[in-house]
């Protein structure tokens, strides 16, 4: 996001934040955008130059929203860093290596803990900017201010947020789709802005959702969202990160998949994977995989892999205490806050010793240790915050192709083997085969492992964990078991090859099945204590 001058997006209209959902005293906050000065709610749509700033606001309220409930500083919550951190501290992937995640790390949240509770938090203020720009957007664009075409452009941007936010939320605060229990409940939908008293009202009755009802909210933003977009180009300001129609068909396939529904995916997938052999391009938006796998981190700006990321700048960014470089790098500068695990690293069935994605590792003598090096601007941390890359897009498809009935398992084949193959160093001799798997198990685990092994550090492990949980195939099961650093550091725990040694796991941080109350994240203690409604449909257990 751009910060220069300063525009105000509602005293009343983030009410909300200090009455029913927490989104704490909103109507001192504001959002630093350029190039006005501040402007009222009465002014913010006044002209198509207002319009872009407030749109501007919204992705900025996505890429970095306020930590805890001081409003001191931030931390890239939701999608400018936490929904990777959060998402690789919640799997076995990554280790913590300090007190900084290890409550997320080893599982021992509650209804207080920070960074469960600004996640929700963060997550809620984000769709209320968005229902909040979505009507001035209607607004200006009924007035004239907008042609038709600007306004159905901008609403598709903001309903495509809204639908990437609750589906985030949903893999954090609901059980998977078609798992029983937890009374069902998916998340409280508001399409509304919450900008004045009555509203707030309103917001206080609306309680949770259902799974089902929740995703098909998300999904309907997506299928109006696509529609809307008169082209199949990338936006035009930024290719990247700012969303268009291959984002919104890309994003389809990933909540399609986690809904289980094997031939949506394909219907969506096979939008923008036009050929049926390698090398797909994609014909709505030009997306491709990128000759190397370090591409879309080394020019996460200009790539043709990236689908759709999160914008950070020098000056706009998850900090020294939130960016994934900040957390994740070894390299001088870098807190190495989380590790790469033995659990991934060491395994050579599904991960070749001289695969090319290995080189996306760095390696710290003084805790004998490897890191994820796809983020290397430690002091500037203005690195892209990945969400939607074409290689999931293709493993989506490949999943989803071999899982569903009368699935082609050839495309599946070559569509795992375009992801895999860029990173091999002989791929004519090393790639897949279908005599490589002696069974759909077996199959369906190398797309699975090789999930773990291409998005390591983007914080996708959990999303798989999650919509995995009672797979019929290759079910997670729950909350693995996890690395100890104190008790691996130093031990000469990466050994190509072998299995991490027990004593490097440690009781506290156990294999954790997803009937267990702390699969999900609690409501946070302020929206149980304000809001009437969601005090009764906690998670159960908490």
């Amino acid at each position: 996001m751009i910060r220069n001058a300063k525009i105000k997006i509602g005293t009343v209209a983030c009410l909300i934040l200090t009455a029913t959902l927490m989104f704490t005293s909103c109507e001192e906050r504001i959002l630093d955008l350029s190039p006005v000065h501040a402007l009222s709610d009465e002014t913010a749509y006044e002209s198509p130059e207002r319009c872009e700033l407030a749109v501007i606001g919204a992705y900025d309220a996505a890429q970095c929203g306020y930590y805890e409930t001081s409003d001191a500083y931030t931390r890239g919550y939701p999608f400018g860093a936490a929904s990777i951190m959060q998402g690789e501290m919640r799997g076995e992937d990554m280790v913590n290596t300090a007190a900084f995640y290890d409550f997320t790390y080893s599982t021992t949240y509650d209804l207080t803990t920070a960074n469960n509770k600004s996640y929700w938090e963060a997550s809620f203020e984000a769709i209320n900017r968005y229902n909040v720009v979505l009507e001035g957007i209607a607004s200006a664009t009924e007035n004239g201010v907008l042609t038709q075409t600007q306004g159905d452009e901008y609403r598709a941007e903001l309903l495509f947020l809204r639908a990437l936010t609750y589906h985030s939320l949903l893999i954090h605060f609901a059980l998977p789709y078609g798992v029983e229990g937890n009374n069902n409940y998916g998340l409280p939908i508001y399409t509304k802005a919450i900008n004045t008293k009555e509203r707030v009202e309103e917001a206080r009755k609306i309680g949770r959702a259902t799974v089902d009802e929740t995703y098909k909210q998300a999904l309907d933003d997506l299928d109006e969202a696509e529609n809307l977009f008169s082209t199949n180009d990338l936006h035009k300001v930024n290719g990247i990160t700012r969303a268009s129609k291959g984002s919104v068909i890309a994003l389809k396939t990933r909540v399609y998949l986690h809904k289980r529904d094997w031939n949506k995916v394909k219907e969506e997938a096979s939008k923008i994977v036009g050929e049926t052999t390698a090398p797909f391009t994609s014909p709505i938006g030009g997306y491709a995989l990128t000759a190397s796998p370090a591409d879309p981190f080394t020019s996460y700006s200009n790539n043709t892999e990236s689908v759709f990321s999160i914008e950070n700048s020098a000056t706009d960014e998850g900090s020294v205490n939130g960016a994934m470089a900040a957390m994740m790098s070894a390299r001088s500068g870098g807190r190495a806050l989380v590790a790469f695990s033995p659990i991934l690293y060491n395994n050579t069935t599904y991960w070749s010793t001289n695969d090319k994605r290995r080189s996306l590792l760095i390696y710290s003598a003084s805790t004998d240790y490897w890191y994820c090096d796809k983020y290397q601007r430690v002091t500037t941390r203005e690195e892209y915050a990945p969400i939607i890359r074409y290689a999931e897009v293709l493993l989506n498809y490949a999943e989803a192709e071999l899982r569903r009935e009368g699935g082609n398992e050839a495309l599946a084949l070559e569509l795992l083997n375009a992801v895999r193959n860029r990173a091999l160093e002989n791929p004519s001799t090393e790639a897949y085969t279908t005599a490589s798997f002696a069974d759909k198990k077996a199959f369906v685990d190398a797309i699975l492992w090789e999930r773990r092994i291409e998005f390591f550090g983007e914080g996708r492990r959990w999303e798989d964990i999650h919509r995995l949980a009672a797979d019929d195939i290759s079910p997670s099961g729950g909350i693995p078991k996890k690395i100890d650093f104190s008790s691996s550091t130093k031990k000469g725990a990466f050994v190509l090859g072998e299995e991490p040694k027990e004593e490097f796991f440690k009781s506290s941080r156990p294999f954790i099945p997803y009937t267990d109350k702390r699969f999900l994240w609690p409501i946070p203690i302020n929206d149980v204590v304000r809001n009437p409604t969601l005090a009764v449909q906690q998670n159960a257990g908490w």
